[in-house]
């Protein structure tokens, strides 16, 4: 969930991107990121009925901080607010491992199919990789705020956006080698055990 929420927020940063290159004018990229993300919010509405809480939060962060960058003539305040809205996922997932596990199972439960239920077991698995995923996005925050300050337009959008995406590939790759890894020692203990 937390990464479709994350990649919900990228959108909106790809057409900044998109404008900014085709244009190169940082008030018309801002302004089309604010349209694109109050459209996102309005789809996801009239799709469900119901607001997304993150999504909302997303989309007043660009508008508020977007405007006070065309104001001030300063893209620093538009910059910054990716690095904002994973500050507030963090504090979420954070908020989760802290939670009882009664707690998390009841909300992870009604995002389940019907008939499918989650396993208590998978609690502490579930909690671990929660962790990890906020250390991942902290290294993520530091990268956005260090090239919004010391590096070109393009760069932070690159980082701000794709970057957190192409950061996740090594880690992919090293939870898939870990997977056949497991996969092959089941295999042998089974071949092992039927011999």
């Amino acid at each position: 969930m937390a990464m479709m929420q994350i990649f919900g927020q990228l959108l909106p940063l790809l057409v900044f991107i998109i404008v900014d290159s085709i244009c190169n004018n940082i008030r018309v990229s801002i302004i089309s990121a604010i349209i694109f993300a109050a459209g996102q919010l309005s789809f996801y509405y009239f799709k469900t009925g119901k607001f997304d809480w993150f999504v909302l939060v997303d989309v007043v962060l660009i508008a508020a901080l977007g405007t006070i960058s065309i104001i001030s003539k300063n893209e620093m305040f538009f910059k910054v607010k990716p690095a904002i809205i994973e500050g507030a996922t963090i504090v979420f997932m954070l908020g989760m491992v802290i939670l009882p596990d009664n707690f998390l199972l009841n909300y992870f439960g009604r995002m389940m199919p019907k008939g499918f239920a989650l396993n208590p077991g998978a609690i502490g698995l579930l909690k671990s990789m929660l962790l990890w995923f906020c250390a991942y996005i902290m290294v993520h925050i530091g990268a956005i705020l260090y090239t919004a300050f010391f590096c070109s337009r393009r760069i932070w959008a690159i980082v701000s956006g794709p970057g957190f995406y192409l950061l996740f590939i090594p880690i992919m790759i090293g939870l898939l080698i870990k997977r056949v890894k497991i996969r092959r020692n089941r295999v042998k203990a089974s071949l092992a055990h039927t011999g």
